[in-house]
């Protein structure tokens, strides 16, 4: 069955918009785009714009609880580092999350996947890290397992290293992760280090980028959100991505360009901090690639709306509409190594969404309440 898609006055390829082309669809894999396509059935998007589905490569969707308590601490000046050695943070998120039933995780993980479809999200990467055990952690790549096989979107379970455990010595932590790796191996598709002030310094993510580095696992990493050491590490073991660089250098950003890593920005997260964003211009200038996601968690980043990150980019990273739009598209599914997603190209797999708004006019009139149509096959 060939579907052809016609009447849209412009299509977002993930780079650029072209105009006065239909999309033909077979088998749910775009097979052409050209003028005057014929197909078996049609599909009127009359004078929509039609884009391929955002795709959220940065999110820790799977947890229980909110900190709506932290608000007035963090407007009356205490930083993220101050709440979390309160005992706030991420750790009040993993007591939460650890007393929660299976069924209420992945309840209310399904609940904010359908938030973010509804505003054109296919593709969702969740990271664990609310467990701090190796039990929970498991647990909770599970829970994920489950929630991909129930949610109408595309799931790439991510194992993170969030924070060290407060009751146990942080290299025995680590080594029940090395020793039982095969326990879990088949639920990993990435495994990611918060490396910061707070969290994992540089020898440990050292020793958990080397372990995974030599077991063939992509690695993601939490780099220069509030110091600046771990972008270099990002470049020396060969990391996929360094998200977030809110306090990068420029010689953080010449090393990942050098060494071929993204950067996954969350503009977001910046936002909701007041830490500012991230040098945009600067990784531009040394041709470092970015990509753009939510992070989507309860403390820093509670938003689920893909239209509110484009947004906060062109304003916050300087960034034009096209490139907002293309770095939370082809860019973002680059970054899980999807490479038949986040385009509208021949052999992409068609997962789209249709809506009113070019980029430029999106952003113009602030539409992050834009209604879309999903696309699918």
């Amino acid at each position: 069955m060939r579907t052809v898609l016609k009447g849209m006055r412009a299509v977002f390829d993930g780079y650029i918009l072209r105009k006065g082309v239909d999309v033909a669809v077979e088998f749910g894999k775009i097979v052409e785009i050209n003028e005057d396509l014929k197909g078996d059935e049609y599909v009127i998007l009359e004078d929509k714009v039609l884009y391929p589905a955002f795709v959220d490569a940065h999110t820790h969707l799977i947890y229980a609880g909110n900190r709506v308590f932290e608000l007035e601490m963090r407007l009356s000046g205490a930083s993220y580092l101050e709440i979390l050695k309160r005992g706030g943070g991420i750790l009040s998120t993993v007591e939460a999350t650890v007393k929660a039933s299976d069924d209420e995780l992945i309840d209310a993980t399904l609940r904010r996947i359908r938030v973010l479809q509804s505003k054109g999200v296919g593709v969702v990467e969740i990271k664990t890290g609310y467990g701090i055990s190796y039990e929970q952690e498991v647990r909770l790549l599970r829970l994920i397992h489950e929630v991909a096989v129930k949610a109408d979107v595309v799931v790439v379970p991510t194992l993170l290293f969030h924070v060290p455990p407060r009751d146990m010595d942080v290299e025995e932590y680590l080594k029940e992760f090395f020793e039982r790796y095969d326990e879990y191996a088949d639920l990993i598709k990435f495994v990611d280090v918060f490396a910061d002030e707070g969290a994992y310094g540089p020898k440990e993510t050292e020793m958990i980028l080397s372990f995974y580095r030599g077991k063939g696992v992509p690695c993601r990493l939490h780099a220069d959100e509030f110091s600046p050491f771990a972008s270099h590490l990002a470049a020396k073991y060969g990391c996929v991505s360094a998200d977030h660089l809110i306090h990068t250098t420029e010689e953080g950003v010449k090393a990942l360009a050098e060494a071929g890593v993204m950067a996954t920005l969350c503009p977001i997260t910046g936002f909701f901090l007041r830490e500012g964003f991230a040098p945009y211009g600067m990784m531009k200038e040394h041709g470092l690639r970015v990509a753009l996601s939510s992070d989507h968690n309860p403390g820093t980043a509670p938003f689920l709306n893909p239209f509110l990150t484009v947004l906060l980019a062109v304003f916050g990273y300087g960034m034009l509409p096209n490139e907002a739009f293309s770095a939370h598209t082809a860019a973002a599914a680059d970054s899980l190594l999807l490479k038949n997603l986040g385009r509208i190209e021949p052999g992409a797999r068609a997962l789209m969404f249709a809506m009113d708004y070019t980029p430029n006019e999106l952003v113009y009139w602030g539409k992050v309440d834009a209604p879309v149509q999903p696309v699918r096959f």
